[in-house]
């Protein structure tokens, strides 16, 4: 393996070595060759997305045209939901309450998406992995993958890109990782790195600030240690071939990080062209300010785009068990489950504060996305080939009964996705024409080239199987 990782090293400026580089060069083979990148951003907001903040005037009206009875003043009414074919509704996206930071460049490009249930999560105050793999699941045992995971896996989605997928959030816990959102497979979970300093390092450490580069380098440091010693145990290894098998996958996973760890050195110009602000320069990463932190996951997650890290993201704000963020931003000395309780406020402070925070995790979103707007890619930009996805971690309300799952997606058009400014409510989780989150999901695959018409574990319950056509074609 030296002699390997040696020839590897000797051949970065040769033709061998910029094949190493062909995912951060995406815009010259995508001009090229007609052969473009395939991404997906998902943000999840825990402990519930309100379906108004997402609703504008146009599209509330025609709800509550067809509604079975008056919704007045309501703030979820899913069940009142009177339509029995789609409802599309051509409003400015900007009007509605937490989305007018898409501005009159990037609300031409989303749309906004309700009337979805997923009953098979189970609702209440988290849905722990089930929000993303419509599976029932509880904190430590995710019931299936989530669907970030299989994305990641499709090769016409990777790439080339040295992470598969990035997991990045904010947590109530002072945690390392939140351990209860996204899912390898059933029982395997995939952790969401909370620390947005260590991400950092992670990701753009060869050619971050001295403390960056030298963990960077210690890491490097302890592979070749420990691919030595995976590499002699196994020369002399005497074993049974169970045993054997298990040392040859620790040190095929040693071989695949170690490889990482060199494409990251070989690409270190073109990081250093996107790379943000190191902790040392900046006072997001240590802030107690949740949506400081989320912002600096933004970032990071941002510049791994556009710098062909990966093309798979989720960033998770207060998913999982993690829901009960503090909001000191919004000069609320309580916290999320407080707020919604109204315990120590009065309930249209309280309202307005939970409405806030949707708001500002909304607008962190849409600035990810107007940033990928602004980069060229081939013939368009990179939000052309990029889909991403607001939604929430257990649906509409704080104690969900996950019967609406609004959604708000921008981009992807170059993927297929009909984004154009629209509205589509789905009739309702009563009526026979409701559709389901997984089908959502299934839309996702498709666009991959996936088949995912049984994602999840609805079974009997699922409604109808395969993609949505009102959102992809």
């Amino acid at each position: 393996m030296t002699m390997r990782r040696r020839r590897f090293l000797a051949t970065l400026s040769t033709a061998a070595g910029a094949a190493l580089l062909a995912p951060y060069f995406r815009s010259v083979r995508a001009a090229t060759s007609g052969s473009l990148p395939c991404r997906f951003v998902f943000v999840i907001e825990g402990n519930g997305t309100e379906p108004v903040n997402l609703m504008t005037p146009g599209a509330r009206a025609a709800i509550d045209a067809d509604a079975v009875s008056d919704t007045g003043t309501r703030r979820y009414f899913p069940r009142l939901y009177g339509h029995d074919a789609p409802l599309v509704i051509n409003d400015d996206l900007a009007q509605a309450p937490a989305m007018a930071a898409l501005g009159s460049d990037l609300a031409p490009l989303a749309h906004a998406v309700f009337g979805l249930s997923s009953k098979i999560t189970g609702g209440g105050h988290t849905t722990n992995f089930g929000a993303l793999s419509s599976t029932r699941s509880t904190g430590s045992r995710p019931g299936g993958p989530t669907i970030e995971s299989i994305l990641a896996g499709v090769a016409g989605v990777q790439g080339s890109a040295p992470f598969d997928a990035i997991r990045l959030g904010v947590h109530a816990h002072e945690e390392a990782l939140n351990t209860s959102t996204c899912a390898y497979g059933e029982a395997r979970p995939a952790p969401v790195l909370i620390d947005p300093a260590q991400a950092f390092t992670n990701l753009f450490g060869a050619v971050g600030d001295p403390a960056s580069q030298a963990a960077f380098n210690r890491r490097g440091t302890l592979l070749d240690y420990a691919h030595a010693d995976a590499t002699a145990s196994l020369a002399q290894f005497s074993g049974n071939s169970t045993e054997r098998a298990k040392l040859e996958g620790y040190l095929a996973s040693l071989e695949a990080v170690t490889q990482r760890q060199q494409q990251l050195v070989a690409i270190a110009p073109t990081l250093s062209s996107v790379v943000p602000p190191d902790p040392t320069a900046s006072n997001l990463y240590a802030s107690g300010d949740p949506f400081e932190r989320m912002q600096a996951h933004m970032d990071l997650a941002t510049a791994a785009l556009q710098g062909g890290l990966t093309n798979v993201a989720v960033l998770a704000c207060g998913t999982g068990g993690g829901f009960d963020l503090p909001y000191p931003s919004l000069g609320a000395e309580l916290q999320r489950h407080n707020l919604h309780h109204f315990n120590g406020v009065d309930q249209a402070t309280g309202v307005t504060l939970i409405k806030e925070a949707t708001r500002l995790l909304m607008a962190q979103t849409i600035g990810l996305a107007r940033k990928l707007h602004n980069t060229p890619e081939g013939g368009g930009t990179m939000l052309d080939n990029t889909l991403v996805v607001f939604m929430s971690g257990n649906g509409g309300t704080h104690h969900s009964n996950a019967e609406e799952w609004p959604l708000l997606l921008i981009g992807g058009q170059n993927m297929g996705f009909v984004n154009d400014g629209r509205t589509t409510v789905f009739p309702g989780v009563r009526n026979a024409n409701n559709r389901q989150l997984s089908n959502f999901f299934n839309t996702l695959g498709h666009a991959a080239g996936l088949d995912l018409n049984e994602f999840g574990k609805e079974g009997p319950t699922r409604i109808a199987a395969g993609p949505l056509s009102e959102l992809w074609s």
